[in-house]
């Protein structure tokens, strides 16, 4: 008997044969009916620190459900040892006033400082996202990348001195982010698997977004 989300498997079943991990798997939501898949160069990190970033709502031009979309994010590596972003505020208030983003990237977070946060993305005063590093930190550093990738305890001059992508995707286990044409971390990013889900209409393209971002999630 065929069931609902047949279809879908199928496409699943035969993109994780050749995708490293789930990792390297994201869903957006398709301009047509058809569900289709692509290819794009990303570099996978960590997933978000707290489900509050990640809220399943019809918001924009982004459809995907327990998956937050940053657009042209600045990126910064704070040390664990920050536990305010008082000095902060005038690079985050550069940041939402550009109608930017601003990626955190941290290995552990002070309640108070996920707190704020995650109130700003909330209030939507500034898109933004906390995500864990990627799995191997080593390969953040050293002389392959410029200094702006080290992880620091104060801010920099201006928002300009940030790193810079494209988009970054962040779900509950991964994160992957689209870096510019010029970045000098373009060597790190791997093949990223994109499938986009199509449905008869828009609630059904939802249930379909929703039940493959489960899927992908289950490994």
């Amino acid at each position: 008997m065929f069931r609902e989300y047949d279809d879908l498997l199928v496409i699943l079943d035969d993109v994780r044969r050749r995708a490293p991990d789930s990792r390297h798997i994201w869903c957006s939501a398709a301009d047509g009916f058809e569900t289709t898949v692509a290819q794009r160069q990303g570099v996978v990190l960590g997933g978000a620190w707290s489900p509050h970033f990640l809220r399943d709502k019809w918001s924009g031009w982004w459809e995907v459900p327990w998956t937050v979309v940053l657009r042209n994010p600045s990126i910064v590596r704070i040390e664990r040892t920050v536990t305010s972003f008082t000095e902060w505020v005038p690079v985050m208030e550069a940041v939402a006033q550009a109608g930017e983003s601003l990626l955190v990237v941290t290995t552990e977070i002070s309640t108070e400082l996920l707190h704020t946060f995650i109130v700003n993305s909330l209030k939507e005063t500034l898109s933004c996202c906390v995500i864990r590093p990627a799995d191997n930190l080593s390969s953040w550093g050293g002389s392959t990348l410029s200094a702006s990738w080290d992880f620091v305890s104060s801010p920099p001059a201006t928002k300009l001195q940030l790193p810079k992508a494209v988009e970054a995707w962040s779900r509950r286990n991964a994160t992957v982010v689209f870096p510019t044409a010029d970045s000098d971390w373009r060597m790190m990013a791997s093949e990223i698997t994109l499938i986009s889900v199509g449905g008869r209409n828009q609630d059904d393209q939802h249930d379909r977004l929703r039940y493959m971002v489960e899927a992908i999630q289950e490994r």
